[in-house]
């Protein structure tokens, strides 16, 4: 099963996908409930175009501290930057450092944990691919990778949900997390994800080769 939370006081190496500090925001009176035909929904007091992805589902909203050229700078604090995390995932570039990560032979390049596959043989993760020149310091740096991980040669994958949080009205107006607060994974397509605010991308890899890594690297043009 896919972890809600990255380890805690392990906030290992900076990626491009590791959230800095002052960086996420959490103020839980920025929402409140839509009113739609098919019924009420989680929303923005001031809701832009910006704040859903294509599956119209509503994401946590953040701060980006970047660069000139674009890098994230300041202090990291262990978790995945929403935004920059979905972004990745969507397009399929490196988590580590926003660049192409597609192979030569045209496949995406995981490295996975077991708690990530499921017993169809699915790898069910929220971390995108990582290319061939950032790999190995993935691998040996990766807080979540320390007690061991498989190394595969993805060629196909298809967006599958979110993992985020689920809110309820207790008013007219207001809403606040249900009871436990515990992120919730959830696929597309089904009714829950009206109340749900997301701020992890989750992607199914289902044709797949299990490979050396460091073989991979050795054998592989750059």
């Amino acid at each position: 099963m896919i972890r809600f939370d990255e380890p805690e006081n392990e906030p290992g190496p900076a990626f491009y996908i590791t959230a800095r500090e002052g960086e996420l925001s959490d103020d839980p009176l920025a929402l409140t409930i839509g009113r739609g035909s098919s019924g009420d929904y989680l929303t923005y007091w001031d809701e832009t175009e910006g704040d859903r992805d294509a599956k119209g589902v509503l994401w946590a909203r953040c701060f980006h501290s970047l660069s000139r050229n674009g890098r994230p700078v300041g202090r990291h604090v262990g978790v995945l930057h929403p935004d920059r995390q979905y972004g990745t995932m969507l397009h399929r570039y490196c988590g580590v450092g926003a660049c192409p990560a597609r192979t030569p032979d045209k496949r995406y390049l995981h490295l996975v944990t077991a708690d990530e596959r499921l017993p169809d043989g699915t790898v069910r993760t929220i971390h995108p691919p990582v290319c061939l020149d950032h790999a190995a310091g993935y691998a040996a740096s990766d807080p979540r990778l320390r007690n061991g991980y498989t190394t595969l040669l993805v060629g196909a994958s298809a967006l599958w949900g979110v993992i985020g949080t689920a809110y309820a009205a207790v008013g007219s107006h207001a809403v606040r997390p249900r009871p436990g607060g515990q992120p919730r994974l959830l696929p597309y397509g089904t009714d829950e994800l009206r109340w749900v605010l997301a701020n992890r991308l989750v992607r199914d890899l289902t044709d797949v080769e299990e490979v050396d890594l460091y073989r991979v690297l050795r054998e592989s043009p750059r």
